[in-house]
């Protein structure tokens, strides 16, 4: 909860910078940077290390981040990392890119299916959410076999779940609901 918020402060400041300066790189840096830290397990290691010093945390990143990096996003994450906030890095992400997307009005589909999409299937989706919402659409797509077939769409807090996977288990429950009700016997 308390992270949740911290992060939430913190973005909204960088995001306010960022308005003023270039949102979209900022936006793409903050990406990288995340991505950078998740997906390496010494990294991350590193910098949650609490008995590593602040200095040397930011030599090790000065090093990684090398000239890919712009300097609001290297400051920011110094920032992050002087106030032993580095870890809400992931959550603070999270949030500059929904306030990015607000601010350029776009939003953004998770979209799961039993097998990967076509471009044409995802272009259709894709004007279809436009059409539903009103904003450019940006697209996350994942492949859950578990899904059997269909789609899952979710944007925001709307989820629309026309996978197989879903018809079977409504059925299954109202077949359970009726198997429970009293049968008549014999013919009228």
């Amino acid at each position: 909860m308390i992270n949740g918020s911290l992060a939430r402060r913190y973005s909204q400041a960088l995001f306010e910078i960022a308005s003023e300066t270039s949102l979209d790189s900022i936006d793409s840096d903050l990406r990288e940077l995340t991505k950078l830290v998740e997906e390496n397990a010494e990294v991350k290691g590193v910098l949650l290390h609490p008995h590593i010093s602040l200095s040397v945390k930011k030599s090790i990143m000065e090093k990684l981040l090398g000239e890919d990096f712009g300097e609001v996003t290297r400051r920011f994450f110094y920032l992050l990392i002087d106030r032993k906030r580095e870890n809400l890095l992931p959550l603070i992400q999270r949030e500059f890119s929904r306030l990015a997307d607000e601010a350029r009005q776009v939003v953004e589909a998770k979209v799961a299916s039993a097998i990967e999409l076509s471009t044409t299937q995802l272009d259709d989706l894709k004007k279809s959410i436009k059409r539903m919402t009103g904003k450019d659409v940006r697209i996350i797509s994942e492949v859950r076999a578990e899904l059997i077939g269909g789609i899952l769409v979710q944007v925001g807090d709307r989820v629309m779940d026309g996978t197989i996977a879903h018809a079977l288990n409504r059925m299954r429950v109202e077949l359970r609901r009726n198997s429970e009700k009293p049968q008549e016997v014999g013919v009228k």
